[in-house]
């Protein structure tokens, strides 16, 4: 059992959560101190490197539940029906629970715990370990004004938080949750392409990370649209022009429109898939 009641319970301690424990413990307890929390994870050595903070381990996901007032779920979703059905003989009065499952309503999770609970819906990203990320919040009726922002809180010590109607929590997806491998992608083929033009350059990543990161600077701090600022970058009859004419020939915008309507259709599948 759990020595003391907790302010939050993390239920699956894997790459996100991890970045999120990390986040609050370096937020100087604003959000929530070490003895504050509990941790279950299905593997023990998940929790290792936070018990060595002074973070509670507890032995079960019930106990971990039972014993604090917000229950912060982050299991893979095929993993969630399970869990859930686990705490549903649980009396849940009083807690509210954060679910980080992509794809799955807080509709679908109070069906399958059989009982109406407060719940927030969240979806992050990973740059969060960096205290760079940018978080999706929505919530159902029954969080309260005070939950909430204990929710936004969490989020905030490790980035940006955006809120929205649950109605557009799979669409964001496709736009924080799944947007830094798009980049990746984008910066893998760049580097590929230079080095296979002959480009000897042992920093060559990061230059072209670092062209990224000045970009999206210039375009938050101009007050430009992304149109305007390929129009003052592209001289008539020069190299961007004919960089951007083979972009525009291949019709890019088209295949990143079909990528993001992708992910927000597997997110509208993946509960039903998996039997939650």
């Amino acid at each position: 059992m759990v020595k003391t009641m907790k302010k939050l319970a993390f239920i699956g301690v894997g790459n996100m959560a991890s970045a999120i424990i990390n986040g609050i413990l370096s937020s100087g307890a604003k959000v929530a101190s070490a003895n504050d929390l509990v941790l279950f994870d299905r593997f023990e050595t998940q929790c290792a490197p936070f018990a060595a903070r002074g973070v509670e381990v507890a032995k079960s996901a019930p106990d971990a539940v039972g014993a604090a007032e917000y229950v912060l779920i982050a299991v893979k979703p095929q993993n969630l029906g399970e869990l859930l059905d686990e705490l549903s003989p649980l009396d849940l009065d009083n807690k509210t629970f954060i679910s980080i499952c992509a794809g799955v309503s807080t509709e679908t999770i109070s069906r399958r715990l059989g009982k109406d609970v407060p719940i927030v819906r969240c979806m992050p990203n990973t740059p969060l370990a960096l205290g760079l990320g940018v978080t999706a919040l929505s919530r159902n009726r029954l969080v309260s004004d005070a939950g909430y922002e204990f929710a936004r809180g969490i989020f905030t010590a490790a980035g940006m938080v955006i809120d929205l109607d649950e109605s557009q929590m799979n669409t964001v997806i496709c736009v924080n949750g799944s947007s830094p491998a798009y980049f990746y992608y984008f910066i893998d083929a760049m580097v590929k392409s230079a080095r296979a033009q002959g480009l000897d350059c042992d920093n060559i990543v990061e230059a072209v990370c670092r062209t990224i990161i000045g970009s999206a600077e210039m375009l938050m701090r101009s007050g430009k649209t992304p149109e305007e600022l390929i129009r003052a970058v592209t001289s008539p009859k020069g190299t961007t022009e004919r960089a951007m004419n083979e972009l525009y020939a291949a019709d890019v915008a088209s295949t990143i429109d079909k990528a993001m309507r992708a992910c927000t259709e597997r997110a509208e599948e993946m509960p039903k898939e998996f039997g939650i």
